[in-house]
């Protein structure tokens, strides 16, 4: 069987940020679960984007999954104060999962306490709130985290994500079919 990925996201989630990494991780065939962070599956973008997730965070069972995926965007700054959204980041990070960050979703990491002794990245925007914040970093891997600076880098963080769950060839082969 194929490996489960949650991609959870709320209103104000930048766009680039959710489907780039999705349409990718989907074409090495990793199964992708859109889930929102609100009560609704109906979702607003940081571009007034209208999206449709499968199922909401209450539905999520953390066993069910090989890994977590955080879009940032300024939805991420109202996330990073969800009780239900860091004790799931706790969760998949608890059972050793793979928890993926970008942009300012790092800022959830951080309040989920799991970002002690980690390279990471982020966005500028989030420098002066983040600490030991790598900010010359495009993608950071560090055990099972891997986080990103922004939009721009969307499609490595992807690939870096597939290289962790499928290996360097895998990644490789996408990133030839992509044109890369």
């Amino acid at each position: 069987m194929g490996k489960k990925i949650c991609c959870l996201f709320g209103n104000g989630v930048e766009e680039i940020e959710l489907i780039t990494p999705v349409d990718i991780l989907l074409r090495c065939g990793l199964d992708v679960s859109l889930v929102s962070a609100n009560d609704d599956v109906r979702v607003s973008g940081a571009h007034n984007i209208k999206l449709v997730a499968d199922t909401t965070i209450d539905k999520i069972v953390v066993s069910n999954f090989d890994g977590l995926i955080l879009p940032g965007g300024p939805g991420s700054f109202s996330l990073k104060d969800d009780v239900a959204v860091l004790n799931l980041v706790r969760s998949f990070h608890g059972a050793g999962k793979l928890v993926c960050a970008i942009c300012a979703a790092p800022l959830i990491l951080q309040n989920a306490g799991i970002l002690e002794n980690i390279n990471y990245c982020a966005h500028p925007c989030t420098h002066d709130v983040l600490t030991n914040v790598d900010k010359n970093g495009r993608v950071v891997v560090d055990h099972h985290l891997i986080t990103a600076k922004g939009p721009g880098v969307a499609a490595e963080f992807a690939f870096a994500i597939i290289g962790y769950l499928h290996g360097e060839s895998m990644a490789s082969k996408i990133k030839r079919d992509l044109f890369f």
